[in-house]
């Protein structure tokens, strides 16, 4: 995707700071209507799409998808030390920090991690902000109400994708602040002024859900340009994310969680009897990682060496990756690596191919490690051209045997985990398995390092269990909000309604 569009002045008009500003304030119609804009289906196309474009900048900034979904479950070291030291030590160590839920160090300002410029720092601090979240929503309550009004030359069926599409943009923003923040403030006026306090996130969720499951099949089953192909919003990408959300809030809200499981075993058959995703081969399996796919629902890609600023560290497989899988001028050796004794945990089955297709010195315990999942062609700015993957088809294929095994369907949930199990030429499952158990296992396998498995471990509560997690938190922790994120103090500028996360402060 192209960072910048012909939208970017007006953009630049409803996203300038708003630090003098109460809370969600947006410039006047006037301004941002006027006579230039909102005038033909080509301005509301550069809309949309610079939305996505902001997302993207949000996400790619800092060291989001490892920081916040990878890290926390405390499986990985940093290669610093011995005859493997990493080049770059002292930024590594922040790995550390986030394997014992120490957050308050990880984002301090002063760390080596946060203290570079650009491809060179993790920008760990960054993530407190939700301001960047916010003007995403700003943006898709503002397209949605343009559309709606009526756009010349824009037809009332694609009026209605075009607010299906902002409804899903705006959801889905909505979903990675929950997974960060917990409790948000919720609002859909194009033009609010007043400030808002924060609103449970169960509750935020679950009007997501209505508002995104009335408008799906408003959306295209799929793009015929390959170019929008997992980028832009479609059926399948809005049943993904509601999926998603459904499992979230059956964690949270457990005396409905019934209605959660079956809306998403549901939504996962849709996908798959919609015969739009595969599961590609698993030799070819870094394809998937690099964008494009067929097994790609929605994704995040900006080639490399495109022009604008571009963080290394947006991708969790940087610091997992070594030579030949990245280029030598960063480093021979991986800047970290899984604990071999989680690695032997979750691959047990010796048969299963991901073991040899997807690692170099699996168990080695040091910077002579490789997750050769993420192998590609390397750019000339030394990496491959990684893909965010933010769902793909084998995590539907699996959401979908979790919700049905809780809704003790298992000979369904079997079938459907065996789907993942025999792409990897692994073993079928064993009777004598646990099956949730073997499901959840199944995900950290065949997802590891996308960013997935420390809210796979909070929203089914394993981070509770040792047994599960090198960092565990106790109840108590868990709680008062110790799986969340600290929120920056810049939340409550003019805002009296806003509070931060207590546990951090």
């Amino acid at each position: 995707m192209k960072k910048y569009f012909c939208s970017v002045l007006l953009l630049l008009l409803l996203f300038s700071a708003s630090s003098c500003k109460k809370f969600l304030l947006v410039e006047p119609i006037e301004r941002l209507s006027g006579n230039i804009y909102w005038k033909s289906q080509a301005d509301v196309e550069a809309f949309v799409n610079d939305l996505y474009a902001r997302f993207w900048l949000k996400i790619s900034g800092a060291a989001y998808t490892s920081a916040a979904g990878e890290l926390r479950a405390g499986e990985i070291r940093p290669s610093i030390g011995g005859s493997y030291n990493s080049n770059d030590a002292n930024r590594r160590r922040a790995y550390d920090f986030f394997g014992v839920n120490d957050l308050r160090t990880a984002i301090d300002p002063t760390r080596a991690w946060n203290t570079s410029t650009g491809a060179n720092q993790m920008n760990i601090v960054s993530m407190t902000r939700w301001t960047e979240f916010y003007q995403v929503i700003q943006g898709a309550n503002l397209m949605y109400y343009q559309v709606d009004k009526g756009v010349p030359g824009v037809s009332n069926e694609q009026a209605a994708a075009y607010k299906a599409e902002a409804i899903y943009i705006r959801c889905l923003t909505y979903f990675f602040m929950v997974r960060l923040f917990g409790d948000v403030a919720y609002y859909t006026n194009a033009f609010q002024a007043e400030p808002l306090g924060r609103e449970g996130f169960v509750g935020v969720l679950n009007k997501c859900i209505a508002e995104l499951q009335a408008g799906k099949n408003d959306l295209p089953l799929r793009y015929d340009d390959a170019v929008f192909r997992g980028v832009r919003a479609t059926r399948g990408a809005a049943a993904a994310l509601l999926m998603n959300m459904n499992m979230w809030n059956a964690a949270f809200d457990e005396g409905n969680k019934s209605k959660y499981y079956e809306q998403t075993a549901a939504l996962g058959e849709e996908i798959i009897s919609s015969n739009v995703y595969q599961l590609v081969n698993i030799n070819d399996i870094s394809r998937v990682m690099l964008g494009k796919s067929e097994e790609g629902i929605i994704e995040f890609k900006e080639s490399v060496d495109a022009g604008g600023t571009y963080n290394k560290f947006a991708f969790a497989a940087e610091m997992l990756v070594a030579f030949p899988e990245k280029a030598q001028a960063e480093g021979t050796y991986s800047h970290a690596y899984y604990r071999s004794t989680y690695l032997e945990k979750i691959f047990a089955d010796q048969t299963d191919k991901r073991r040899s297709l997807w690692f170099t010195n699996m168990l080695r315990n040091d910077g002579i490690f490789s997750l050769k999942k993420f192998a590609g062609p390397v750019s000339p700015k030394n990496f491959p051209d990684w893909a965010i993957i933010l769902c793909r088809y084998a995590d539907v294929i699996l959401m979908r045997a979790e919700a049905l095994a809780e809704l003790e369907q298992d000979e369904q949930a079997i079938n459907m985990l065996n789907m993942v199990r025999r792409r990897a030429q692994a073993q079928d499952y064993d009777i004598t398995e646990n099956l949730k158990d073997a499901i959840f296992t199944e995900r950290s396998k065949e997802l590891i390092g996308e960013g997935i498995h420390y809210y796979d471990l909070v929203r089914t509560k394993r981070i509770l269990d040792g047994a599960w997690t090198s960092a565990p938190l106790t109840a108590a922790q868990f709680n008062s909000g110790g799986w969340t994120w600290p929120i920056s103090e810049s939340a409550l500028n003019r805002n009296p309604f806003m509070t931060l996360n207590t546990y951090w402060q």
